[in-house]
This record gives C-alpha cells, structure tokens and sequence, in this order.
C-alpha cells in the first residue's frame, strides 16, 4: 500500500523500490517459454515449446538415476505386493456377471 500512495494517481510503478525488489519473484515464467523476439526466435532455429517440452523430457529421462534402496525394505515391498496380488482377485474374475 505504500506504493500506491507513493506512486499516486497517473504515475507509474517501474522504478518504485517495492517493483524492483520484487518484480522478479512476482511473476512465474515456465522455463521452456521463450520471451525473445519472433526475429530472436527464428534466428535461433525456430523450435515450437513441444520441441523444447520433448528435448527437456528426454534429457530428464537421460539424467535419471534410480534412488538406493535399502536392500531390507526392498524385500518387505516386494513381499507385500507378492501377498496382495494373491490377495486380490485376477481383473478376468472381476464383474463376471455382466
């Protein structure tokens, strides 16, 4: 609020303290967005947020390692899902009568 009443009436906030501390935590900007210019972006080879979307997927993927577990808890999960895949029924049991 004190911006407002230091700004007041027909002026403008850009370069009002509060604007500059916080402007950049005030607005979210996905990463695989590109702000440039259409000039920029072609310069740059053109690729659609799809490209950009299916490159960062696969990188992730790429970068993936698979957390340790630890070897006990390992053998209690799989004996859990082991005794309640006997447990519950095959899906071809189910609803038989319709």
């Amino acid at each position: 609020m004190q911006a407002v009443r230091d700004v007041g009436p027909g002026g403008h906030y850009l370069g009002h303290p509060h604007t500059l501390e916080n402007f950049e935590r005030a607005f979210f900007m996905p990463k695989l967005f590109d702000n440039n210019s259409i000039e920029q972006w072609q310069a740059e080879g053109s690729v659609e947020i799809t490209q950009r979307a299916l490159d960062r997927a696969k990188q992730l993927l790429s970068d993936y390692e698979e957390p340790k577990l630890d070897e006990g808890v390992d053998e209690a999960l799989r004996d859990y899902i082991a005794r309640r895949e006997r447990e519950i029924p095959a899906v071809d049991e189910l609803n038989t009568e319709y």
